[in-house]
């Protein structure tokens, strides 16, 4: 009898023993995740900023100390190329957003160009580029991180029309003048061994090369039953066009090159108060910049719009002879004037841009049946009408 009651107690505080276990790690695991809640572990970027002392190096943009808002991280977009985080620090008693970009590696031209634009421009173009806090090379191995001011993206902010061209123009202007032929040139020693120039060696080859595979692939399309069909009206005339390029318009090289930014998309364009008349505009993501005719960041702007949005088509014309002038308005206010009509000038720029890549592009995806052509009929109307106007048939 004692034996087996010896056997029911320790069988019995077994069973007491492993309840008060369980809950006493219950307890401790609830106790450590609210813990975590309020002081959750350091991510790799926050482990970093404190590694590089970044604080420090950025107080000075501050005028005061600055703490990075560990909690307060959102990851805004991430490829295999970059990542792009929105962060908060406290500076001077106040909460400012800022953006981290991580260029990872390895860091290819395009890359290059965006972050020399990065560590080289902003003097030369104050006021047009996010202002870079802090560049620290080398991190994780060969990626680049930059710190920088967090811009509104003109997207999300206000329902697009063409309406706000007029407040983007100006910023646009000011850009291509500051760095307009001579006031470009006077800068070669930042640019000459990275941004890309559209009269060098390398550039001349690649537009000769691209205008034989539009030939090719009009063509090739040609032999295509559903492409041939939308191709047919228009082919003889666009062959004949294309067979006087792949220069087509010399007053377009004539009237003047600048930086161009070369992706004027509404998620490329920032502002902070669109609220405002005149729009303090500051130009985001510059892996398409190079030195180029001027006009081409007008098409970029106006006609990449209107390709892909037909509803606002039937305002193309109108909005075109508006913005046209005031481009050149803008451009005479730094002393730029140009000798060819601004409307011609802009169809020049449009037909040059499309012959020189866009046509190609939407030709060899239908070959090849990558994408979608959608935008192929828009262009061959504008060829079709502008190129007879211009001259080019």
């Amino acid at each position: 009898m004692t034996k087996m009651g010896n056997s029911g107690g320790f069988e019995q505080g077994r069973t007491d023993g492993f309840r008060k276990g369980r809950e006493d790690g219950y307890n401790k695991g609830l106790e450590d995740a609210q813990a975590l809640l309020v002081n959750p572990p350091l991510n790799d970027i926050s482990l970093k900023w404190r590694e590089l002392r970044c604080a420090d190096q950025i107080a000075s943009h501050f005028g005061s100390s600055v703490v990075l808002n560990d909690r307060n991280m959102e990851c805004l977009k991430e490829t295999f190329k970059s990542a792009i985080w929105k962060l908060e620090i406290t500076a001077n008693g106040q909460k400012y957003p800022m953006i981290l970009k991580i260029f990872k590696a390895p860091v290819n031209e395009q890359k290059l160009i965006e972050l020399n634009m990065y560590r080289k421009a902003p003097s030369i173009l104050p006021d047009l580029i996010p202002t870079i806090y802090l560049i620290v090379e080398g991190m994780n191995g060969e990626d680049v991180w930059v710190f920088m001011e967090f811009v509104p993206q003109v997207k999300g902010q206000v329902i697009f029309t063409p309406d706000y061209f007029d407040r983007i123009i100006p910023s646009l202007a000011k850009l291509h003048a500051l760095t307009y032929n001579d006031n470009f040139y006077n800068h070669w020693e930042t640019f000459e061994e990275w941004l890309p120039l559209y009269d060098s060696e390398t550039s001349t080859q690649e537009r000769q090369k691209n205008h034989q595979k539009t030939l090719e692939y009009l063509d090739k399309a040609m032999e295509l039953p559903e492409l041939k069909e939308r191709l047919e009206s228009s082919y003889v005339n666009v062959r004949t066009m294309l067979q006087k390029g792949p220069i087509y318009f010399p007053e377009l090289l004539q009237a003047g090159k600048s930086i161009i930014h070369n992706d004027l998309q509404t998620p490329n364009i920032g502002c902070h108060n669109v609220a405002e008349e005149n729009w303090n505009i500051k130009f985001i993501d510059w892996e398409g910049a190079r030195f180029s005719p001027c006009w081409f960041d007008m098409f970029n702007l106006m006609g990449v719009f209107f390709a892909y949005r037909k509803d606002w088509r039937g305002d193309e014309h109108a909005v075109i002879e508006r913005c046209a002038p005031l481009y050149a308005a803008e451009m005479l206010k730094y002393g730029i004037r140009f000798d060819t009509d601004p409307v011609r000038l802009y169809k020049m720029a449009y037909l040059q841009r499309v012959f020189e890549r866009s046509l190609f592009q939407q030709l060899y995806w239908g070959v090849e049946d990558l994408k979608s052509v959608h935008l192929l009929d828009h262009y061959l109307e504008r060829i079709n009408v502008w190129g007879k106007e211009l001259g080019l048939y």
